[in-house]
């Protein structure tokens, strides 16, 4: 909690700039939908992404592995 004086100077109403800012991009918002229904191409897996995969599952195989050792040798 805040110990400092809190100066209020926000406008109670929208000045006009601030409503042309959201008309803009309200139409922003449908043009962006429009561009959303067409279709995408997919792109092609990456050698990072690959990489990144194969890291995390011997990461999680390494944790199944050790847990089950775990559990047979006790």
């Amino acid at each position: 909690m805040s110990t400092q004086p809190h100066d209020d100077t926000t406008p109670d109403e929208p000045s006009q700039a601030a409503d042309a800012v959201d008309k803009v991009s309200a139409d922003k918002v449908t043009d962006d939908k429009a561009a959303d229904k067409a279709p995408k191409e997919r792109q092609p897996i990456t050698t990072n992404r690959i990489v990144l995969w194969v890291i995390v599952a011997a990461i999680g195989l390494y944790f199944v592995v050790s847990g089950v050792y775990g559990i047979l040798v006790k």
